[in-house]
């Protein structure tokens, strides 16, 4: 048997394959320093002419800013990029004034004038403060295209590498409840999913480097499953956003961006976390290029004595084993780039509820296959996608499963997608074509086995004028089980001030009903109870229409955003019953609610010299139309703030409150059952050292408050972490 706890066959083989990664990647870690160790202080003087040198730092922490462009104009122009202590030197330079700008990104801009050959004898010493909404930076999730945050058509937030290190997540989960709006759901029987807008689990798309990342259970995506390690950068767009997406984007979209390959420096580390409830992270890494390939690869392992979504601690554990292996070619053709990548996660997960033991044993894995043809003003891409999620859950009174039993599940998805983009101005055309074969094998669909072809198009055009542009796109979507449906979006941008941005949006989302949802057969037959579930085929895509509309400002040191939302869904499926046969009761799926979710968010930011402010508050309400009663597991009201502050050349401090609000979560005779408000506070620090070491040391839910029915562990957590990068030439 394939899934055999002990061994577990081609599992055993995979591990020992990663572990044996893992000691080569922290071998290359160790050549890759020797190499960037003997390249230091390489740079002499050549030419004549006069030299320019100094050093930029982050003016919170002191530390040096690697990748800073420092350029010069006057006499001359010159331009060169900081290495990795912030240290640049430019030159040969004639004599003259010059104007000298240091320009990095998430990070205020800085210019000054400096005169040769006077100023040459000295070291010039720039700060560079954080810039709270790096509006430069390049997004590519709310257009399907790469464009500049400022220019998204919708509202985008997006969390860099730097926000995610410093949460000391493990995984993306933990990550994502800390930000405003977006709130964790607890799966059935475990895992974390994510809610948007009082959207849940199972109408948020989740994405990894733009391709769907499935594997629900029950409906939920168990975000959890994928590391931060290997992680460049998030993007959240909330909102539907079936025009550019399809299926299950009536929520938002979360597009996980994992990182890229380089073309020359080559890097490697390696990160080790440690915690109580027996939480053990390591990952290793190595990334770069040679001429035109490059390369990344991280390999990691997770432990700890706890289960996603889950509240209890009573014999629980998780165990992941994950991988990303991506390379790129920079091929002789004018414009032609390729890149491939593979992902794999091997998970088991164990809790106990009873006399009785889970035990879930999750195998998901993706590869893809991309290119891309850029010439000029036309931009052809093309993808190759492909991905199965394995699933296998067991229970059992003893501390192991009983081997050759179990209910088994294996979901597939192969699909091909075709991106035009062309740009006239300042206008823009994107259009694409997608194909796509899904399958399921199950126990718990009628035949065991299922499959579905769709067929996807859209286009989307981009007309601005002035300070405005707009948007509008359509998708069409034919599927062999339910049929064709359209979902257009018109989408607003009006930019009167570059700091100062306007956005509406109206459009509409829907989500495809499920395989379970159309062929479910499912007998569930106890001591004095009993029921079936079964599908039906004639269950319609659910639909919502959307208005969003927000304001943002951001200027060198502060930001504000002020956004407000209303979605009205119709023909949301649920289970209803339809009858008894013999004491069994028999449900069914249907077209059955509608309803509505309607709130607002406010979020700001400030960062002055060493110290940083953030701050969200976000409001809901959401209701069922025909009851009038309010949507379970939707908090009326939930908050976020951090505090940090950098210690010149020390330690970066940071606190961060993340409030609840009351949650309706249960219906009874007597009425609606409520959790109350949840408030925690985390504590963090970190200390870089030289030879590329850093120190990290955290505490979650500082107050160890505790409260029921929340979808995951609230107690008390301390854990430290100890990363180590060395940066070659």
């Amino acid at each position: 048997m394939r899934y055999s706890y002990a061994g577990r066959g081609p599992r055993s083989l995979a591990r020992a394959l990663a572990s044996a990664l893992l000691a080569a990647s922290v071998v290359l870690a160790g050549w890759t320093g020797a190499l960037g160790a003997q390249s230091e202080g390489a740079l002499g003087h050549n030419g004549a002419g006069v030299w320019l040198e100094g050093r930029v730092v982050d003016a919170g922490s002191g530390q040096g800013l690697a990748g800073v462009e420092m350029r010069v104009t006057g006499p001359t122009e010159r331009a060169v990029v900081s290495d990795s202590d912030g240290v640049w030197r430019l030159g040969p330079l004639p004599s003259g004034r010059y104007a000298l700008h240091a320009g990095h990104l998430g990070f205020a801009s800085w210019t000054g004038n400096v005169s040769l050959p006077s100023d040459a004898g000295s070291t010039v010493r720039i700060s560079l403060s954080a810039s709270p909404l790096p509006l430069d930076a390049l997004v590519v999730t709310a257009g399907r295209r790469l464009q500049r945050l400022a220019e998204a058509p919708v509202a985008t937030e997006l969390i860099t590498t730097a926000e995610i290190r410093e949460t000391g997540a493990s995984d993306l989960s933990s990550v994502l409840t800390e930000r405003t709006g977006l709130e964790l759901q607890g799966g059935h029987p475990a895992g974390a999913g994510v809610m948007i807008q009082g959207m849940g689990s199972e109408r948020v798309l989740i994405l990894l480097d733009g391709q769907p990342f499935i594997g629900r259970i029950s409906g939920t995506t168990d975000v959890s499953r994928i590391p931060t390690s290997m992680i460049e950068r998030i993007e959240v767009v909330k909102g539907p956003q079936s025009t550019l997406y399809g299926s299950e984007a009536m929520g938002g979209v979360v597009n996980v961006i994992t990182r890229t390959p380089g073309e020359r420096a080559w890097s490697a580390g390696t990160r080790l976390t440690a915690g109580d409830r027996g939480r053990v992270d390591v990952s290793v890494d190595a990334m770069g290029g040679i001429g035109p390939l490059g390369g990344v690869l991280d390999l990691g392992h997770r432990a700890i004595e706890l289960a996603p979504g889950l509240p209890g601690t009573g014999g629980a554990r998780s165990e992941r084993w994950d991988g990303l292996l991506k390379g790129s070619w920079r091929t002789p053709v004018r414009g032609l780039h390729t890149e491939a990548s593979a992902f794999l996660v091997d998970e088991r997960q164990e809790w106990r509820s009873g006399q009785l033991g889970h035990f879930t044993d999750n195998m998901q894995w993706s590869g893809r296959l991309a290119g891309a043809l850029d010439r000029g003003a036309h931009g052809l891409s093309g993808t190759l996608y492909a991905t199965a999620f394995e699933h296998l859950s067991r229970t059992s009174p003893g501390a192991e499963p009983v081997p050759g039993t179990g209910d088994e599940e294996t979901q597939r998805l192969v699909e091909g997608e075709l991106l035009y983009g062309r740009e006239v101005g300042r206008h823009a055309l994107d259009a694409g074509l997608e194909v796509g074969r899904e399958s399921i094998r199950s126990g718990r669909v009628r035949g065991g086995h299922r499959t579905e072809t769709t067929v996807e198009s859209f286009v989307q055009t981009t007309l601005a004028w002035g300070h405005a542009s707009v948007v509008p796109g359509v998708r069409g979507t034919w599927s062999e089980l339910w049929g064709t449906h359209w979902t257009p979006r018109l989408a607003v941008l009006y930019r009167p001030r570059p700091e100062v941005g306007v956005r509406v949006s109206v459009g509409r989302g829907f989500r495809a009903p499920s395989f379970k949802e159309l062929s479910m057969e499912f007998l569930n037959i106890g001591p004095g109870f009993g029921y079936t579930v079964r599908g039906n085929p004639d269950v319609r895509p659910e639909t919502s229409r959307n208005l969003t509309a927000s304001v943002e400002w951001a200027g060198d040191q502060a930001w504000m955003r002020v956004q407000g939302f209303a979605n009205q869904f119709d023909d949301f499926i649920e289970t209803r019953l339809v009858g008894d046969s013999t004491g069994i009761q028999v449900y069914t799926y249907g077209n059955v609610d509608d309803g509505f979710t309607r709130g607002a968010e406010v979020e700001a930011g400030l960062a002055l010299d060493a110290w940083r402010l953030e701050a969200g508050w976000s409001v809901l309400r959401a209701e069922d139309e025909g009851s009038g009663e309010p949507l379970l597991g939707r908090p009326g009201h939930s908050a976020r703030g951090t505090l940090g502050y950098a210690v010149p050349a020390g330690p970066r401090l940071s606190v961060t409150g993340v409030h609840t609000g009351r949650t309706p979560m249960h219906r009874t005779e007597a009425g609606t059952e409520w959790r109350e408000a949840f408030l925690r506070f985390d504590a963090r620090a970190s200390w870089r050292l030289p030879g590329g070491l850093e120190l990290n040391a955290g505490v979650d839910n500082l107050l160890d408050e505790q409260i029921d029915d929340w979808p995951g562990f609230t107690g008390r957590h301390v854990y430290t972490t100890v990363s180590w990068r060395a940066v070659g030439g």
